[in-house]
């Protein structure tokens, strides 16, 4: 569409309501569901002498949360893209918001446990369905940069949710901590239901001009929508090829949690020094999510913007323990640099995953990249827990870490030819 043909009244800001309302709320819904998440955690020393539970009950505890959220992935996307992803977010916020409110109601480890169960089971089919929604409000050129705003939920969320859980016990104790942010879900709530969408059509926020824009890019640059179908799904060696990418992702930056946070602790002793260093990853994290995600729109080397932030962050994790406590101002840079690896692939590779995905695939398809991805990080404990006993070496246990995250960048490279043959199609197309 050229600059003529565009309505004239409308001012050109209300072409990019998509970036200013939509993608913001995305943003404030999944910054919730980080902070109930990994809330347990700062108050875990208070909730095991309430509930005397030992440390492996406190572990079961905490992990238990990703056995429920690998349920709802398939269902989750798939009834976002065949039914409606702005109804099923609402759904699973209103259920995982009491289930939050009612881990500050136990008075046991068997009722955590099954609260923290349910917890995850709710919250796994949200992020298939925004993503679905993504996939649905931006045309490919857009898409990287819409998936990096969407993971920049992950560096905001960890500036805030340290802070804010500290305020909470401050004034309380973990019940209290509980409670309050279970209700922050029902916020989020009816900011969701107030301004999302299914579709550009039915958002009044939405001006005529940008969904004649979107929908001349989408006709364009992406395949007309479809119904959703499992089978083709499951049926897809894309989807499992890029679910075990994901796998070997998730699994190998849990050995980004073994040594270099250690290290930032005891290299600066004091709290200040401790929180003002720990907020410098998060801030680098997002510089370089947004910096990719704005390139690869512009160059389309998705594999490339995949795969070389995968791989310098394996080396660094493989050789992380070469690094020593007196390297004060070396770990900082080391572990923000393994961060911004860690996140900034993100929007790349979810691009690829919606240009490799046949359309009919894609709710269930990314439920399954997405569930499979995410068991990756349940399961990097307890092997980086089995290799350190076995062995007693942390730095066997950080190299097979490094190791699966390189390997992860090499499955992206090597399908670099599907990705160009797929872009080929759709411009041949056109």
């Amino acid at each position: 569409m050229t600059a003529e043909t565009m309505p004239a009244k409308e001012p050109v800001k209300h072409h990019t309501r998509r970036w200013t309302i939509l993608i913001p709320v995305i943003m404030f819904i999944y910054i919730i569901a980080y902070m109930d998440r990994v809330n347990i955690g700062f108050g875990m020393t208070q909730i095991r002498e309430a509930l005397n539970m030992n440390a492996t009950q406190a572990g079961l505890a905490s992990g238990i949360f990703f056995i429920g959220y690998l349920i709802l992935q398939v269902p989750g996307g798939h009834l976002a893209q065949k039914w409606s992803a702005k109804k099923l977010v609402a759904l699973l916020m209103a259920l995982w918001g009491l289930c939050a409110i009612g881990e500050g109601l136990v008075h046991s480890y068997g009722q955590l446990v099954v609260f923290r169960f349910l917890l995850g089971l709710f919250e796994g089919g949200v992020q298939p369905a925004l993503m679905v929604l993504i996939n649905r409000w931006f045309p490919l050129s857009e898409k990287t940069r819409a998936n990096s705003m969407f993971i920049m939920h992950n560096p905001i969320a960890t500036l805030i949710t340290g802070p804010f859980a500290g305020l909470l016990l401050s004034m309380g104790d973990w019940r209290l901590l509980f409670i309050i942010q279970g209700l922050l879900p029902f916020l989020g709530l009816a900011i969701w239901w107030a301004l999302s969408a299914d579709r550009m059509e039915d958002a009044t926020w939405c001006a005529p001009g940008e969904r004649e824009l979107v929908a001349a890019k989408k006709a364009a640059e992406d395949p007309a929508p479809v119904a959703s179908d499992w089978h083709q799904a499951v049926h897809s060696p894309y989807v499992w090829t890029l679910a075990l990418l994901g796998f070997l992702v998730w699994f190998g930056f849990y050995g980004l949690q073994m040594w270099l946070p250690t290290l930032l602790k005891q290299s600066f002793t004091t709290d200040w020094e401790v929180g003002l260093v720990s907020a410098i990853p998060p801030v680098v994290t997002g510089f370089a999510i947004w910096f990719n995600g704005r390139g690869a729109d512009r160059d389309k080397r998705y594999n490339l913007r995949v795969a070389i932030p995968l791989m310098l962050g394996g080396v660094i994790l493989a050789c992380s323990t070469l690094v020593t406590a007196d390297m004060r101002w070396l770990i900082v840079a080391v572990y923000s640099i393994a961060t911004a690896c860690q996140l900034c692939f993100f929007g790349s590779y979810w691009t690829m995953n919606s240009l490799l995905i046949r359309p009919a695939a894609v709710g269930a398809g990314f439920g399954i990249i997405n569930g499979i991805g995410n068991l990756g990080g349940f399961v990097g404990p307890y092997v980086g827990g089995w290799v350190k006993d076995t062995t007693g070496s942390l730095p066997a246990s950080t190299a097979i870490f490094g190791g699966a995250v390189v390997l992860a960048g090499v499955i992206a490279l090597a399908l670099t030819g599907a990705v160009r043959r797929e872009m080929a199609a759709r411009e041949a197309i056109v």
